[in-house]
């Protein structure tokens, strides 16, 4: 039945072409019956007998049967593959027989060629051209089909002409058998190849689903990893961001206010850099992006100094920072990116130079509308340097370039990211190094002009915690962590609230059946009971009890926007991650209840 070794042994396949061989012949018995009528009606002497009708009420059997094994085929719920191939065989083969022992009857019915013998050769050779076409599946079905047609009508119909002109039609009908099982081998190749196609593409298909479900599921344990990486980075720099906050509300001599303002700067920008790594898929996926603010280049500026100093004294390479710029204040753009810029550019300045020289030079550079600035940042050291078939491979993601790197340890994404975040912000970032003599980065960000704007005092938080004593807000911290819990309570208690602890969602739950608090702040992963179950409790027993909304937001770890919508679809009313500060909390207690607020 089969002739393509390949393919025989799938049974999908071997199924959906019985099911196409099926369908090619359903209706094609009707058409035998249509022209055995024609060919008895339009002949006088073949009416005239009554065994034409005999053949055209075969012709009738076979056509309902051809319905019934597509009906089997489709429609029956017990079906064999064999037993539709053998009846599909069966069928092609016994109309053939019909047709040639109706032909045969036709010639040896007249003594001349009428126009029902006439109609009848042309309907051989329309039938078994469509019969190829049908059967061009199977190949040997076709050419049993085809042979088995045509050939025996074609010699009794030979046999009924004279000798002469019968030598001429058997010449010629052979000629068109040829060329019509040639093209209906040719169907046959264009069948399988078309079949084959589709089977690859089935296959390959297939291959990227599975590809998918593979890329879904890396894709969720990134996620997964991200998020617990995420919150056991976070929960200690709540610690000790949080207390060096608390520590610059006390009265600290000018050496020691200095030291504060490094510990914290230091722990923001840490904050900032792990946080850019644990978005390192967003990095990749184009989706960082850059939050544009008024800022003061000579204060950042000004950090980044005191920091690098620090770092100077402690090592035996000089440290020269000048800043070139007459209009640094009111600009544009993305601090904290650019600041994260510097330190990645000259943190490498400082891994590869052991001695010399490491400078950094900012300048505020014209542009032709007069409307903002081109900013101009160069790191330049005396380093190893990096020779210029590496230089090609520099912004390459885990590359660490070099063999004299090689004790240097590091993760590769400083230069990564830099580059990325350059490019977000419409810059551009060159390097010129030579082996043993030391690199240069030069780095130009388009920056505008904003407006004027004050800058807050560091005495603020001094000034918004002497709040009026009869005004105290109550607020409900849940938080399983003690560190945590000193420095948020500390934070609430310097402006001017009163704070209630739980270590768990079950105690958040009972302490608010007790009491009434203005606020909830309200940490996600804890024991006994977490922070949605909690939340979602205390929404049922407002609704229950038909008593105020409290707000309730979300103070935790987690940072991930899915977390944030967790927390929303919990019932909370805002999300702030921590490490938290003053500010935050002080704009969180005017936003929720501004009865209380500190101003």
């Amino acid at each position: 039945m089969w002739s393509d070794p390949d393919v025989i042994s799938l049974e999908p396949v071997r199924i959906s072409t019985n099911r196409d061989l099926v369908a090619r012949m359903r209706w094609g018995g009707l058409f035998y019956v249509l022209f055995s009528s024609a060919t008895v009606l339009v002949s006088p002497i073949l009416s005239s007998q009554s065994s034409a009708y005999l053949f055209v009420v075969l012709f009738l059997i076979l056509a309902v049967a051809r319905l019934a094994i597509y009906r089997y085929a489709f429609n029956s719920q017990a079906q064999s593959e064999a037993f539709i191939e053998q009846a599909v065989l069966i069928a092609y083969l016994a109309t053939a027989a019909a047709w040639v022992a109706f032909m045969i009857w036709i010639f040896t019915s007249i003594q001349t060629i009428d126009s029902g013998a006439a109609l009848s050769i042309l309907t051989t050779a329309g039938i078994m051209a469509g019969g190829i076409a049908a059967t061009s599946p199977r190949i040997r079905l076709m050419l049993a089909f085809a042979i088995l047609m045509y050939i025996p009508s074609l010699v009794s119909f030979t046999l009924f002409l004279p000798v002469d002109s019968g030598w001429v039609v058997l010449i010629i009908g052979l000629s068109y058998f040829v060329f019509s099982v040639h093209n209906g081998k040719l169907q046959h190749e264009n069948y399988w190849i078309a079949r084959q196609q589709a089977i690859l593409l089935e296959k390959q298909a297939v291959d990227l689903e599975q590809a998918k479900v593979q890329a879904e599921s890396a894709n969720k344990a990134k996620s997964a990893f991200l998020a617990t990486v995420s919150h056991e980075i976070r929960t200690p720099m709540n610690g000790v961001l949080g207390i060096t906050e608390i520590l610059a509300t006390t009265p600290l001599n000018a050496e020691q206010q200095n030291y504060v303002g490094v510990i914290r700067h230091s722990g923001q920008t840490l904050l900032r850099i792990i946080d850019d790594i644990l978005d390192y898929a967003k990095i990749d996926a184009h989706k960082l992006k850059i939050v544009d603010r008024t800022f003061d280049l000579s204060t950042m500026m000004h950090e980044i100094d005191l920091l690098f100093r620090i770092k100077s004294k402690n090592s035996a390479v000089n440290f020269i920072a000048d800043l070139d710029c007459g209009l640094s204040r009111n600009l544009i753009g993305d601090p904290d990116r650019i600041k994260q810029i510097l330190f990645n550019l000259l943190g490498n300045a400082f891994k590869f130079t052991e001695r010399g020289e490491i400078r950094l030079l900012i300048r505020c550079l014209p542009v032709a509308n007069r409307d903002g600035i081109e900013l101009e940042l160069t790191v330049k050291d005396t380093g190893i340097g990096i020779s210029a078939e590496n230089q090609t491979r520099l912004f390459q993601e885990f590359i660490q370039i070099g063999e004299s790197a090689q004790h240097i340890r590091g993760t590769g994404l400083g230069l990564a990211i830099t580059h990325n975040l350059v490019a977000l912000m419409h810059g551009t970032i060159t390097v010129s190094s030579e082996v043993g003599k030391g690199s240069e980065f030069r780095v130009c960000i388009p920056l505008k002009y904003g407006m004027a704007t004050e800058a807050p005092q560091p005495g603020n938080v001094q000034e918004q915690c002497a709040m009026n004593p009869d005004h105290r807000a109550y607020i409900l911290v849940v938080d399983d962590n003690e560190v945590n819990q000193l420095v948020t309570e500390a934070m609430l208690d310097r402006l001017n609230c009163k704070v209630i602890l739980a270590v768990n969602g079950l105690e958040a739950v009972t302490a608010y059946t007790g009491q009434t608090f203005d606020m909830v702040l309200m940490d996600c992963n804890m024991p006994v009971m977490d922070g949605f179950e909690a939340t979602r409790r205390i929404r049922a027993l407002e609704r229950q009890n038909r008593t105020e909304h409290t707000p309730i937001v979300a103070l935790t770890a987690h940072a991930l926007d899915h977390i944030k919508q967790e927390c929303l679809d919990a019932g909370m009313d805002d999300h702030l991650s921590k490490p938290v500060n003053f500010d935050q909390l002080d704009k969180l207690l005017q936003q929720y209840i501004p009865a209380k607020s500190t101003q």
